[in-house]
């Protein structure tokens, strides 16, 4: 059962921090609105934040002892009785209570635990678990709400940034204030915004290969990202206009012509395709390849829910070792989906960012939440299925065109 209470203080943070206190880190922010309050007749009253709050209601633990622990000294208090044959039981209860007395609370001292450790069915786990995301996701939407001051001091082209970076799908918080940054003038605004989205976004990280030294990188996600097309296009990339030695491993042996697909790639290219069904064939085709300059692993889709295929993709991961690692998101991803990629891929050793499908979505500010919450470096985008040209090295790419829709 849930209840909802309101929280009223001077500032959003201050009512933040009451609801916290009392309904834990669970609770749910359904609303929040400024209100005013005092003053006589609505006038010259304080504006403070109101703080519309839900959690679940649980019993709290104390709740079932309290009753037993009060039945003790409650008993002194009642009037004796005339009989005078039971005078010394009274008197014996508050100091050493009988056996009777204390067989009372020991059921439901029992009963407590057991009822505790019945484990949940799988589809109400997965429920708990779908409730916990969204309350995080609805929590991290309401703490990025943005001052509405704050709001109001946009003017001009700083506003219209604003608008387009959140029509990107830049969080609220993010976006005011990248537009604080800019100002309301246009001409001088473009410059000062595409500088600061190359600050945020940092130096790109490309794939460090060159002739004698061997790298090893593997492409790393979910299924349907695009991967396979992607490593098509690193390889021509290197292959053709870079001159390496390029040469291929694929353990995408679960999707359906996947290897195929990538052998003819292969075959155009005239370069050497090995495949791997188990983690312990990866060593044998490494030894294979030990005469290339660059070495590019094909991994198979693997959902962040699949416990058992995120231990087989960390298997072979542990197997290759590769220099690179590299998450391949596609900008198409629900934000949501993305956070928990997030949480499973990166123990996996991923130390680069890879964004697809940049000509499929109307959200591409999906890339900037995710390469901030990760902290980690984007080393390409790709925006076509033309192999290779519709692939960027991440510092080639204007973020500000991007975002702001051009």
């Amino acid at each position: 059962m849930m209840q909802v209470k309101k929280y009223v203080a001077p500032t959003y943070a201050e009512a933040l921090i009451l609801a916290k206190n009392e309904l834990g880190t669970d609770a749910v922010i359904v609303d929040s609105r400024k209100v005013r309050v005092g003053g006589i007749f609505g006038l010259f009253g304080k504006e403070m934040t109101e703080l519309t709050v839900a959690a679940d209601e649980r019993p709290a633990p104390p709740r079932a002892a309290k009753p037993a622990a009060a039945r003790p000294p409650a008993a002194p208090a009642r009037p004796a009785p005339a009989d005078p044959a039971r005078p010394v039981a009274v008197a014996a209860s508050p100091a050493a209570p009988s056996p009777r007395a204390a067989a009372v609370p020991a059921p439901a001292a029992q009963a407590a635990p057991a009822a505790a450790g019945v484990p949940l069915a799988p589809e109400f786990a997965a429920l708990r678990r779908e409730m916990a995301d969204l309350k995080q996701a609805v929590t991290r939407l309401v703490e990025n709400r943005p001052d509405p001051a704050a709001l109001m001091e946009l003017k001009g082209y700083a506003r219209k940034v604003y608008e387009q970076l959140l029509e990107a799908g830049v969080e609220e918080g993010l976006a005011l204030s990248i537009s604080r940054k800019v100002g309301a003038h246009a001409t001088k605004g473009r410059a000062l915004l595409r500088a600061e989205l190359l600050r945020l976004l940092g130096p790109g990280a490309p794939i460090q290969a060159g002739p004698g030294q061997r790298r090893v990188v593997a492409l790393v996600g979910p299924t349907g990202v695009g991967k396979t097309t992607t490593l098509a296009k690193l390889a021509a990339h290197f292959a053709l206009e870079r001159g390496l030695k390029v040469e291929l491993i694929t353990a995408d042996t679960f999707r359906i012509a996947a290897v195929d697909q990538l052998r003819t790639y292969a075959d155009i290219l005239s370069i050497p395709l090995y495949t791997v069904e188990r983690p312990l064939d990866v060593a044998q085709a490494l030894e294979e390849t030990a005469g290339a300059d660059l070495v590019l692993i094909d991994t198979g889709g693997r959902s962040h829910k699949d416990d058992e295929r995120m231990a087989e993709l960390q298997e072979l991961l542990a197997a290759a070792r590769p220099d690179e690692i590299h998450l391949v998101f596609a900008l198409n991803t629900n934000p949501r989906d993305a956070d928990r990629m997030l949480e499973r891929y990166l123990p996996l050793g991923v130390n680069r960012l890879l964004f697809t499908k940049v000509d499929e979505t109307s959200a591409p500010g999906l890339l900037l939440n995710i390469r901030l919450r990760s902290d980690l470096p984007v080393s390409y985008i790709t925006d076509g299925q033309s192999v290779p040209d519709d692939l960027r090295p991440a510092d080639a790419v204007d973020y500000s065109r991007l975002f702001m829709g051009a």
